[in-house]
Order: C-alpha cells, then sequence, then structure tokens
C-alpha cells in the first residue's frame, strides 16, 4: 500500500510538472490567451487556419482582460467566452496577419485603468466595455483608433474630463459615456465630428452650459444629456439638429424659455426636459412634430395655460406635465391623440370640467390630473382599459360611479363628491382612495374605515387626545429611546387610505411607479446607520407621487415635527453620484417647509441618517405631513423606485403650562435678579481677583502682568499679528529679557476668567516635541492671553497653500513625519498627560512647523472651556456629533483625519464649484473609498512617494473620519504610523469603554 501511495504520488507530480511546462511553452509562444478571436474572416480557400493575431492588438487583448504570461493561473476574466466577444479580419493586411476590428467586452467585472495598448488596434471599429469597474481617465493613445465607429464606456468609474482629441476622431459614429464620473464641461470640439448620430453623456457631472458647437453636428440623431449639473438658458443652435429624433435634457439646471428654434425638429420623437428650472410660457413650437410620441415638461416652472398646438400632437403615446404656474384656464383639447396610453396634467391651475373624450381615449390606460381645480361629474361608463385614475384634491362634486370600484387603482380623495355608487354586496376595493372625498359619505364608506376626518375630527368623535405621534414608517413597531414607536407596515400604496389601529393616524399614498416592474411601497433593508436610534432607518415608506401622514385627535398647541430620513440600501452603494437622484417636497399643514430635499446630498451619503426639525401648530385637532413629487430627480437611475421617502416621524407637543404674559413676566424678573447677583458679585471678587488674574509665572524667578504683555506685543499692533486662530488672535512679542513669545488674545467675560486661569496653570508648561509649550496665561481688561514659546509663523496651512517654495520642501518623508507628530502629540493629549485634554478645533492652521518642518500644535487645552460659549469649532474639520453630543476625544480623532486628508492630497477641505456649489474634500474621499480609487487623492505635485505608505496613511484616515463609535483612538493611530501594528487588525470591540488603553491594534 505505502509502495501504491508512493508511484501514485510521484505520477501527479510528474503529471502536474507536464502541464506547466506545456503552458509555460504556450504563454511564451502564444502570450497568456491561446485563443483571442473568437469570430474570424479570413479565405479559407487559401489556407486552412488563420494567420497569427498582430502582437498589438494581442497586447491590447491582454491588457484589456488583465491578462499576464508570468501568472500560471490566469485570472477568470482572461477567458474570452462568448462567440461574439472578439472579432478578427485577416483581409486587411491581406492574410499576412490578423487584425481586430471589433470588442464586446460588456460586463466582464474588468477592473483597473483603460491600458495604453488600446492604441495599438488601428483597425478597431466598434469598442464595448460599458457595465466594468474600469477607472481613471479615457488613455492618449485611444487618439490612434482612427476607424473608431462606436465605442461604449457607459456604467464604470471613469472621471475627469472628456479628452478633446475625442472631437478629432472624425469617423465616430457614436460616443456612449454614460454613467461615470466624467466632470467639466463638454468640449466644444465634439460639434466638429462629422458623423456622429448618437451621443450619450449621462449620468456623469459635467457642468457649464452646452456648447453652441454642438448644433453643427447635422447627423446627430440621439441627444442624451441626462442627470448632469449643466445649466444655462437652452442654446438656439440645438434647432439646427435637423435629423435629432431623441433629445433628452432632463434632472439639469437649465433656466430660462424653450428655444422657438426647437420648432425646427421636425423628426423627434421623445423629447424631455423634465426636472429643469425652465420657466415662462411654452411656446408654440410643436406643429411640424408630427412624429413626437413622448413629450415631458414635468418639474419646470412653466407658466400656464398650455399651448394650443399641443392639441396638433397626434401620434404622441406619453404626455407629462406639471406644476404649471399662474392663472387657471380650460382643459386642452387633447382628443385627437388616438394612441395616447399616459396622460399626466397635475397641479396644471386647471379649472374645467373632465371632457367628456377623456374617458374615451381608447388607448389610455393611466391618467393622472390630480391637484387641479376640476369640477363636475364623472360619467357612468368610460373605457375599460383605463385602469390607474388619480383625481386627488380637485373639486368633482357629483356622484362616485360604480364602475371605479372595480378598476384597478383609483385616487378620487380629497374632492366634493355628493355620494358613493357602491353596488349592493360589492365590497369596498383597498385600492379606491375614498379619504376626504365627501362630506356626505355613505355608510359603505364609513365602514371601509376611510371616514372623512376633514369634517368629522371634532371633540365629539375623538374619545382620547393625543400629545405625541410616533410612527416607524415601513416597519414594525420599535422601542427607541424610551419611545415606542408605532408599526407602519401597510403594503399598499399604490391609492390607498390607511388608518392605524389606535385610530389617531393614517397616511395616503397615491401613484404607480412607471418604470418598475413591480410596485413597492416600503423598504426593509440591512443598512449600516450607526445612529443610536438606528432601528428606525432599517425601514421607509416611500411613493412616486404623493403621500401624506396624518395626526387626528391631536391637542391643539405648539409641535415639534421630526421628520427622519435615510436613503438606505443593503449594497451601502454610492453609486448614486448624479446630484438629480430622489428630489421631493414636503409640505407640514400645507407650508413648504423641504423644497427640492435630497436625503442623500443632506445627510453627505447613503445609509447616512438625517433628521429635519420643524415647529408647527395644531388648531383643529388634526396634523397633516405632505411628501410630493414634482418631477424633478431621476426615474430609472440608479432606482425605478423615485419619489418622496421617509424612515420616521416624531411629533412632540411643545410644552408650556402659563400663558405667554405669565412666562415673560417670569423670565424678566429671573433676568433682573440674575443681574443684580452677578454686579454684586463681580464687585466683590473683582478686588479679591485682580491680582492673581493679572500674574502669571512663566519661568521660575519671572513674573509679568497684563500691562507688560501688552508692551511685549506693542500693544497688540497690528504689524505684530500674524494669524488667526480657532477662539482668538496670535501676536509675536518679545519680552524685556529679549525672549521671544506667540501671544493669542481672546475676548472673555470676568466670569470665564477664574476658570480660564485654573485650566492654564493646569497646562502650563507641559512638554512635547510635537506640542507648542504653553508658558503661562494672565488676564485684564476683559481679555485672556496666552503665552506660548514663539516657534515661527508658518503654519500646516501656509505650507500647503502659500509660497511654493515651501511647498516644495513637502516631500513625502516630511508629509509622512509630519502626520506622524500630529498624531503622537493628539495621543499625548488624550492619554500621555496628567490629565485627557482635547483640543476640539484641530486644522492646518492650528499647526505650526519650525524651520524643520516638524509640526507643533497650538491652542489646546480650552475647548470645553469655550464650547460653553462657541457651540462648534472650524465646521469643516469637527465632527459631526459635536454639535448634539459633548466634546470626546474622538472628536479630534474626526479632525486628524480630515487635515491627513489635506496633507496627503495637498488640496483644500472645501473648494468652490462652478455653479456656486462647494466641493467637500471629506466627501469625494468616502465616494472615492467605496469605488476603490482611494489613491487617486494622493497629492499629484508629489514626484515621488511610497505608494504602500501612502495606501496605509489614507485608510487609516478614512477610519479616523467614520462614525463616531468606530474611530481609533490617536494611539492606535500612532502605532499603526510607527508599523508597530497593521490597519488591518483594526476591530471594532464594542461595549467596552471607547477610549480604553490597550496594547494590541483593537479600535477601542
Amino acid at each position: 500500500m505505502a509502495m501504491f501511495m508512493y508511484v501514485y504520488r510521484v505520477s501527479v507530480s510528474l503529471l502536474l510538472l507536464l502541464v506547466f511546462c506545456e503552458r509555460t511553452v504556450e504563454q511564451a509562444t502564444q502570450g497568456p490567451l491561446s485563443n483571442i478571436c473568437t469570430t474570424t474572416w479570413y479565405n479559407t480557400s487559401l489556407m486552412k487556419i488563420p494567420p497569427p493575431l498582430d502582437k498589438k492588438d494581442e497586447d491590447a487583448i491582454n491588457a484589456l482582460l488583465g491578462c499576464s504570461s508570468r501568472e500560471m493561473l490566469l485570472p477568470p476574466s482572461c477567458y474570452i467566452g462568448f462567440t461574439s466577444a472578439v472579432t478578427c479580419d485577416c483581409y486587411l493586411e491581406k492574410h499576412k496577419s490578423c487584425r481586430v476590428v471589433h470588442i464586446d467586452f460588456s460586463n466582464r467585472q474588468l477592473e483597473g485603468k483603460i491600458p495604453e495598448e488600446i492604441g495599438g488596434l488601428q483597425y478597431l471599429k466598434t469598442l464595448y466595455l460599458n457595465g466594468n469597474k474600469l477607472r481613471g481617465s479615457i488613455p492618449e493613445p485611444f487618439k490612434n483608433l482612427k476607424k473608431l465607429l462606436y465605442f461604449s464606456l457607459c456604467d464604470n468609474s471613469l472621471e475627469g474630463p472628456i479628452p478633446p482629441f475625442i472631437g478629432e476622431m472624425k469617423s465616430l459614429n457614436s460616443i456612449l459615456l454614460c454613467k461615470n464620473f466624467f466632470n467639466q464641461t463638454i468640449p466644444p470640439k465634439l460639434g466638429s465630428l462629422p458623423s456622429l448620430e448618437n451621443l450619450d453623456l449621462g449620468h456623469n457631472l459635467f457642468s457649464g452650459k452646452i456648447p453652441d458647437e454642438l448644433g453643427n453636428i447635422k447627423s446627430l440623431i440621439r441627444l442624451y444629456l441626462v442627470d448632469n449639473q449643466l445649466s444655462g438658458v437652452l442654446p438656439v443652435k440645438l434647432g439646427d439638429l435637423v435629423n435629432l429624433e431623441e433629445l433628452h435634457l432632463q434632472n439639469n439646471e437649465f433656466i430660462g424659455a424653450l428655444p422657438p428654434s426647437f420648432k425646427s425638429l421636425k423628426k423627434l420623437t421623445y423629447f424631455d426636459v423634465r426636472g429643469n428650472k425652465l420657466n415662462e410660457t411654452i411656446p408654440d413650437i410643436f406643429e411640424q412634430w408630427q412624429d413626437l410620441r413622448i413629450l415631458n415638461l414635468m418639474g419646470n416652472s412653466f407658466s400656464a395655460p398650455l399651448p394650443g398646438q399641443i392639441s396638433k400632437l397626434k401620434s404622441l403615446t406619453e404626455l407629462y406635465i406639471s406644476d404649471l404656474v399662474g392663472k387657471s384656464y380650460s382643459f386642452p383639447d387633447l382628443s385627437g391623440m388616438e394612441f395616447l396610453r399616459i396622460l399626466t396634467l397635475r397641479n396644471c391651475s386647471i379649472d374645467a370640467n373632465i371632457p367628456i373624450w377623456i374617458w374615451k381615449l381608447s388607448s389610455l390606460h393611466y391618467l393622472d390630473l390630480s391637484f387641479n381645480s376640476l369640477f363636475g361629474a364623472i360619467p357612468e361608463a368610460v373605457n375599460p382599459s383605463l385602469n390607474h385614475i388619480f383625481l386627488r384634491r380637485n373639486k368633482l362634486n357629483e356622484t362616485i360611479p360604480s364602475w371605479m370600484n372595480a378598476s384597478s387603482y383609483v385616487d378620487v380623495s380629497e374632492n366634493q363628491f355628493k355620494n358613493v355608487n357602491i353596488c349592493p354586496g360589492k365590497k369596498l376595493n383597498p385600492d379606491l382612495n375614498l379619504f376626504a372625498c365627501c362630506p356626505n359619505e355613505t355608510d359603505e364608506v364609513a365602514k371601509g374605515d376611510q371616514v372623512d376626518f376633514h369634517f368629522k375630527n371634532g371633540t365629539q368623535f375623538c374619545t382620547q387626545f393625543y400629545d405625541h405621534l410616533y410612527i416607524n414608517c415601513g416597519g414594525d413597531s420599535v422601542h427607541v429611546n424610551g419611545t415606542d414607536y408605532e408599526a407602519d407596515v401597510h403594503p399598499r400604496g399604490q391609492s390607498t387610505f390607511f388608518m392605524s389601529n389606535s385610530s389617531n393616524w393614517g397616511y395616503s399614498s397615491m401613484g404607480s411607479f412607471l418604470w418598475a416592474r413591480h410596485n413597492r411601497y416600503t423598504l426593509n433593508e440591512t443598512c449600516e446607520i450607526h445612529a443610536g436610534d438606528a432601528q428606525l432607518y432599517r425601514t421607509a415608506r416611500l411613493s412616486p407621487i404623493s403621500l401624506k401622514y396624518y395626526g387626528f385627535c391631536l391637542k391643539n398647541g405648539e409641535y415639534k415635527v421630526n421628520l427622519h430620513f435615510a436613503e438606505i440600501s443593503s449594497r451601502n452603494t454610492k453609486d448614486s453620484h448624479s446630484k438629480a437622484w430622489r428630489l421631493f417636497d414636503v409640505d407640514i399643514q400645507e407650508k413648504n417647509v423641504l423644497r427640492n430635499f435630497n436625503i442623500e446630498r443632506e445627510a453627505k451619503g447613503v445609509n447616512m441618517a438625517i433628521t429635519e426639525e420643524h415647529i408647527t401648530f395644531v388648531n383643529d385637532n388634526r396634523l397633516e405631513i405632505h411628501l410630493y413629487w414634482s418631477g424633478k430627480g431621476s426615474v430609472k437611475y440608479p432606482s425605478v423606485y423615485y419619489g418622496p421617502l421617509i424612515a420616521a416621524i416624531t411629533v412632540t407637543l411643545v410644552q408650556s403650562e402659563l400663558s405667554k404674559g405669565v412666562l415673560a413676566g417670569i423670565s424678566g424678573f429671573a433676568l433682573l435678579l440674575l443681574i443684580l447677583f452677578i454686579g454684586f458679585s463681580w464687585r466683590f471678587q473683582d478686588k479679591l481677583r485682580r491680582e492673581e488674574l493679572e500674574l502669571v509665572e512663566l519661568y521660575p524667578g519671572g513674573l509679568y502682568n497684563f500691562r507688560k504683555i501688552r508692551a511685549a506685543t506693542k500693544n497688540f499692533g497690528v504689524d505684530n499679528r500674524f494669524g488667526e486662530g480657532g477662539f482668538g488672535t496670535v501676536y509675536k512679542g518679545t519680552l524685556a529679557n529679549g525672549t521671544a513669545i506667540a501671544v493669542k488674545k481672546l475676548s472673555a467675560t470676568k466670569e470665564g476668567m477664574y476658570e480660564f486661569v485654573e485650566k492654564s496653570r493646569a497646562i502650563a508648561g507641559m512638554k512635547h516635541p510635537n506640542l507648542a509649550t504653553l508658558m503661562g496665561c494672565c488676564a485684564g481688561d476683559n481679555q485672556l492671553l496666552l503665552i506660548y514659546e514663539y516657534i515661527g509663523t508658518n503654519s500646516l496651512e501656509d505650507a500647503l497653500f502659500g509660497s511654493d517654495e515651501l511647498r516644495e520642501r513637502l516631500d513625502w518623508p516630511t508629509r509622512y513625519r509630519i502626520c506622524l507628530g500630529l498624531a503622537e502629540g493628539l495621543a499625548f493629549l488624550h492619554g500621555g498627560s496628567k490629565q485627557e485634554i482635547i483640543h476640539g478645533d484641530i486644522k492646518p492652521a492650528n499647526i505650526i512647523l519650525d524651520d524643520q518642518l516638524n509640526p507643533k500644535i497650538y491652542d489646546f487645552g480650552f475647548a470645553r472651556l469655550y464650547h460653553k460659549q462657541k457651540l462648534e469649532g472650524t465646521l469643516s474639520y469637527t465632527a459631526p456629533e459635536v454639535k448634539d453630543h459633548p466634546l470626546e476625544a474622538s472628536a479630534d480623532v474626526y479632525s486628524f483625519g480630515v487635515v491627513t486628508l489635506i496633507l496627503i492630497s495637498g488640496r483644500k477641505v472645501t473648494t468652490p464649484r462652478a455653479g456656486g456649489d462647494t466641493e467637500y474634500l471629506v466627501e469625494e474621499a468616502q465616494v472615492k473609498d467605496q469605488r476603490g480609487t482611494l489613491m487617486d487623492l494622493v497629492d499629484n505635485k508629489l514626484l515621488e512617494y511610497d505608494w504602500e505608505e501612502a495606501d496605509m496613511v489614507l485608510r487609516l484616515a478614512m477610519k479616523c473620519i467614520s462614525s463616531r463609535p468606530f474611530r481609533p483612538t490617536m494611539s492606535t493611530v500612532v502605532k499603526i504610523l510607527k508599523k508597530e501594528c497593521s490597519i488591518e487588525t483594526i476591530k471594532p470591540k464594542l461595549g467596552d469603554s471607547p477610549y480604553r488603553k490597550t496594547k494590541s491594534c483593537l479600535l477601542f
């Protein structure tokens, strides 16, 4: 048996050796891939097998797929797979070699940058790399693809501007760059492409205006510029695109009117300008658009009425218009649109009867006429294909016909119907929303729990009155912070009124997700929100059009309404990079409180919580919270579930037992007593403390008072001022014996002086290589003075953003040393001194560099004292929890992370962007971290740097700016920077004190 096993092992080893040798020979002779061309065009009458593939083409394919001859086992991406992936043509060079003419590597999970070897594919005509994980920019050798007709790089993580040389590739027919991170402006050179038919730059970050030069592309058929940050007026030159069939401009920031020149676009089949800021009257430009099938003008501020020429669009199948402003007008004549399937005229100031021809359009199946002033009756018979009818909040005032109870989804809530015609024995359709439909509703309506509380919520109908409302929207009941939030798990929402079991609240939802396979009105995701009330953000309720929450039988009075939001996602995705994803409005008691609210932007990311607090009044025992979608924001990418979304609602009565007059009198009397007490105390204690406050021991044997410090700084002269800190102004001074000092001058009240002096004495003389030594303090003339050793006038901010000469000295070893020194100084403050000291305002301006560019922190030890008067330090560097929680050492850790990002990137924490927006470095770092491109932040002025160190420092910075319970201590940061342990060993250890000292690299 032993001999058999021995022979067996030897045989297997020899077999593996032969396989390895064969593989090595193959790779040496043919490269990593033995077969690249899945389709080959060659003359079979000349040769039995095709000639070899050109070496440049072979190298380009291997580079695209990430294949390397040095690898014994190739990654899965190296296997070409399907038969249409690579097409090779051997006729081009007369069968001497074959050349690649077509590549389709869509959805292959390809990573990294587009290789420069792609420039060797000189015969390439079509290139599809969409749906991968490619990053970086379009490489310069791309311009060598002179024969390229079509290329698609959509749905990757490419960034930067579109290189101008794209406009020089004259053969291009289609450019598809959608769903990336391309930014800056659209290159005018694209207007010089004579054969371009398809241009898709949607879902990117382009800003500025549409260049007029695009109007020169007479061949253009389809233009997609959706979901960008484009602004300005629409170019008149676009009217010259006479062959244009599809024009998609939705979700930008265009202003002004639709250009009259657009009437020349006679071949249009699809026109969409939804979700912009267009205004003025809609011009009569539609008469020649006889092929138009889809017209979407929603989410703008056009003036009513609609132009008469819309009635001439006989081929129209979908018409979307909403939120017209101005005077009311009659119903537009659309009777000739026999192919119309979807009609939305929502909130369009229409004051008229619903014309009878609406109900007879043979193709119509979706009708939204909500939020107008429609009146009159609804006919007893309609086209049976009409199964989505939304008529909310009009003035319809006859009888609700029986056929509505049998239709799929009907919303006639908030009208003035006289009664409801329900056939005897028929149950009420749960998707027929009758809430507040009828002042004199029938018994059948009442039995369906759709009682008209608008007329019946007086005291005689409320058995109990409430002073609060707690709803966990879209989820089960939960107990959070001592409060029980009621469940809200009813699955319906297309046309629904729901009353809670307690009958003190309900919701009314309306709308269908037009581009989703299935409607979904509650979200239940495993999100990664780390707030104390995280349970509230694991679920949410959403609606495509209108979602109203009602509080019934509430005590009258002043209420605080907290609306809890989070863009929850089980994938924790950050691919919603467009500024226009989910945008909606919020009204409370019919008063607008949020306009174009973007959860992700306001919460600074996906799975991040944000609470909006508002004060309102309840006068009729009823509260109304209305979330409404006006047509802005993306509807397909990255989610088809657009429209308003809310995670939880907290409503509490603002308690006040006494009248306002009594409270004002008590407050005034208390204030008077307090002033008298302070005055007497001040006068009594001033004499006792004056000497103590005016004297300070700067070093053994020397006593100096406020007057001498003022003299040393030449009366705090402007010429001696060299900096502004978080809490005051810094001056250079020279004492009588020639000692140079830096004096920080702060204003203060006398109540804070004694505590100030005690605090100063506790930290004066504290020594550390990375702390500016506080020699002492003194006080006088309502001024507090901190006296530091004088180091110099150059701060880290000066070094990074001041003179070029100083910045050139910031090579990689110096930046790493500064980072480590800053960490060691903070670690000493937090745990290495006799007491825990929190800085509270770490930023580049508060880090002084000596002549050797070693960092020294100053301004430390006074954050808690000053936080009694100032609620925050410098906001861009301050941890988000500081405004709601006491100052802790973890706030310094957050600020250290922000400063580290600035130090490594060489960029300011905030940078103005075109359009008035501000680019926040922390947000960009979080996006790049999610995309795996964090190293792109490294300062491009660093000619040489240690890649592994830079990667470690950036990842450590991201740990420091994470949620408060998950940040490392500064002592842990120091160990990692000293390479005593790896960042990979950082793990949260919940349950212990957040800053327990440990020898390991645990997070806590």
